[in-house]
């Protein structure tokens, strides 16, 4: 698929998110970037898994009004992953699974770790 249309895609799925959860993020003014594929180190940090996304900067717990980042804060998820794993057709297998992608990003910043993310399902 063309990355317009990957990116298109991500957009709709934010906005069938919750809204209690989009609107955080814009408060707060977290973007959700797409990007062509992971980068480089990350998928040397990852051998042998699928990165589909990422959460980069502080959570809302860790946030400190006088820390200053060298990122910005953001939700980042990568197109080629999601057709290695699932084909370059857009179906509804793809757009569930970005959407789980962006929930477990955003637990994440939300403060949540990993074995919390993955003891709710998410």
């Amino acid at each position: 698929m063309k990355f317009e249309e990957f990116e298109k895609i991500v957009n709709q799925v934010l906005k069938k998110l919750p809204r209690k959860f989009t609107d955080i993020l814009k408060k707060e003014n977290i973007p959700v970037l797409v990007r062509e594929k992971a980068p480089r180190v990350l998928q040397r940090e990852c051998p042998g898994e699928t990165v589909f996304g990422v959460f980069i900067g502080h959570s809302m717990k860790e946030k400190i009004s006088y820390f200053f980042d060298l990122e910005p804060t953001r939700i980042e998820l990568y197109k080629q992953s999601f057709e290695e794993e699932y084909g370059k057709k857009v179906t509804p297998v793809i757009k569930e699974k970005i959407a789980e992608t962006l929930i477990h990003e955003i637990a994440h910043y939300f403060g949540f770790e990993e074995d919390e993310i993955s003891s709710r399902g998410l």
